[in-house]
């Protein structure tokens, strides 16, 4: 597995209407590098929007995962995180580019795709690393999907600023 990914299409996994929505591939890849001849105990995802690693779960038979979302009532800030899992992959929003609030049509204070200044979300984004840390039993992973932003000519790397928990 390398750390630059591309995938000729995205498969049939989650809605691909839900804007934001990653390929499945990439949740899939990570659980056979990670879980090459069993699965995971637990697996949970984190910001799972378009239910894509549900479908993965799914296929690869994987029975024992959670995905949590606004969508269904989760809210990221204030919702705990189930203990226990040895494998949690999360698809923040990538700051304020896309309005999930108009996708769900609700509004949720909580939401960290609202608009707000990015050293906002960057805080709330760290409260919910710190949580999904841990959630992780020992030697548990946790996969990451970010991408950087630019913004009135601004270059804002998510990544690079965000909390990392060891």
């Amino acid at each position: 597995m390398k750390s630059v990914v591309s995938y000729k299409e995205r498969g049939n996994y989650g809605d691909n209407q839900y804007r934001g929505n990653c390929s499945g591939y990439i949740i899939k890849d990570l659980l056979t590098q990670f879980y090459p001849n069993s699965k995971p105990k637990k697996f949970v995802e984190i910001f799972s929007g378009g239910n894509t690693g549900k479908d993965v779960a799914k296929e690869l038979n994987i029975t024992n995962s959670i995905h949590l979302d606004l969508n269904n009532g989760w809210d990221a800030l204030t919702s705990e995180i189930p203990c226990g899992a040895d494998f949690i992959f999360s698809h923040p929003p990538y700051w304020d580019i896309i309005s999930y609030a108009k996708q769900r049509k609700n509004y949720s204070v909580n939401d960290l795709s609202n608009e707000m200044p990015y050293e906002e979300f960057i805080k709330k984004l760290n409260l919910v690393n710190e949580k999904i840390y841990h959630s992780l039993v020992n030697g548990g992973r946790h996969a990451t999907l970010v991408g950087d932003v630019r913004k009135k000519g601004k270059y804002y790397s998510i990544i690079k600023d965000m909390n990392w928990y060891r």
